[in-house]
């Protein structure tokens, strides 16, 4: 009996050998996106592009010699003790290398993470997230923001809207924003570059998400008849009711769903009745036909793999893996955290449309190696017609007058 227990005993030492000789020879990356709940769809258009990027790496030898490993969270709908769980667990417990979050709050994430000197790559596009950065730039140094703020794409998404090739009949507008900090950025921004520009605002409307019986705002908005309908909801539910019942009796506006327009669910749904619709996408890779060689391969590999067009933040996350991991390899060391977040912000990447470079407040802002870009449907799939900055035509596209429009 005695043998036998030292036998054991000796077998569980081996075996704990093994698993540590096993963990030290992969390097752990947290990834905490909504696996449940109204964001899940949001969550996986993130998580390709995550495990796109770890795939090209590891299938080209790893980093540093050693495979990345992903460690997934479910960060659900960002509840700020989710968030500091996710945290906790990925950080404190698991001791990643580096986190990539895709959108991962409006601030919370900012805190809970800046507790830790991990690398943190968020898609927040959140004032309110860089007014907690600036609260302690030094703490917060870790943390790294892939999309410009809601303000910034708003102003963006303003000059696309004036820039269309269309006269518009009148000077009337209707803008429905969601109720979280993202929905009010957007809103209000538009709302006094509408206003400033001599437009009526004729409604404002601010919705909770779960928002799919559009009955009386869209009698509000017949009686209206607005020259343009601007809808901020970055969920796609809402975004598809919204059109099917505005289809039934539609007005002579132009439809514009900003961020909503690219979560894959929503053309997908509508398919080419979605004809006309524009949006945008921060931090994008202009398609299906891009603007070189290498990011036309890059989305034929992703169109192969996944079998739809790309969708928001799939592009965006998978070019902060690439950053994150140039920087390990520039510095020679995943865990040596402050040599990593220091090259990042002094040297950026050179990513498929040139070099990209974080602000002082980290956050990858708009600019045209990582532009916003806008679409719309065509054809039943997404067709960029402008990039911004600078505020452009995108090379042979054409602007469709909806079908809607008499």
């Amino acid at each position: 009996m005695k043998r036998v227990t030292i036998l054991s005993t000796v077998m569980a030492f081996l075996v704990l050998l093994g698993s540590v000789a096993m963990a030290a020879d992969t390097i752990p990356v947290g990834v905490p996106l909504a696996m449940t709940g109204a964001y899940t769809g949001s969550g996986d258009d993130y998580f390709k592009g995550i495990k796109m990027a770890i795939d090209e790496i590891n299938g080209a030898g790893g980093l540093l010699g050693k495979q990345i490993e992903i460690i997934r969270y479910d960060s659900k709908e960002f509840a700020p003790e989710v968030v500091m769980q996710g945290a906790d667990f990925l950080c404190g417990q698991k001791q990643v290398a580096s986190v990539h979050a895709g959108w991962a709050g409006w601030g919370q994430d900012v805190r809970a993470y800046g507790k830790y000197e991990v690398p943190f790559f968020a898609d927040d596009g959140s004032q309110a997230a860089v007014d907690v950065y600036r609260e302690n730039p030094e703490q917060y140094s870790n943390i790294f923001q892939l999309t410009d703020v809601g303000i910034e794409q708003a102003k963006s998404m303003f000059r696309v809207l004036m820039a269309l090739p269309y006269t518009y009949p009148n000077k009337k507008v209707v803008i429905i924003n969601t109720d979280d900090s993202w929905g009010v950025e957007v809103g209000d921004t538009l709302e006094s570059s509408f206003k400033e520009k001599g437009w009526k605002v004729a409604k404002r409307e601010t919705v909770p998400y779960g928002t799919n019986e559009w009955g009386a705002i869209l009698t509000r908005i017949r009686r209206i008849n607005p020259a343009l309908i601007h809808i901020e909801i970055p969920s796609a539910q809402e975004n598809i009711t919204f059109f099917r019942q505005f289809i039934q009796k539609p007005t002579d506006s132009i439809l514009s769903l900003g961020w909503g327009i690219t979560p894959r669910e929503v053309v997908e749904n509508l398919g080419d009745s979605a004809d006309g619709i524009v949006g945008e996408m921060p931090t994008g890779l202009p398609g299906p036909v891009a603007p070189n060689a290498a990011g036309q391969a890059w989305i034929d590999k992703f169109v192969k793999l996944y079998n739809h067009q790309i969708p928001a933040g799939s592009w965006a996350t998978y070019t902060g893996i690439m950053a994150w991991a140039n920087a390990v390899t520039a510095v020679g060391d995943a865990y040596n955290f402050k040599a990593v977040n220091a090259y990042l912000r002094e040297h950026g990447y050179e990513g498929h449309q040139g070099l990209i470079k974080w602000d002082k407040d980290n956050v990858l802002r708009a600019q045209e190696a990582a532009p916003v870009v806008h679409y719309q449907v065509q054809g039943g799939e997404l067709k960029t017609i402008f990039t911004d900055p600078p505020t452009k035509a995108y090379k042979d596209s054409q602007f469709i007058v909806p079908r809607w429009i008499n």
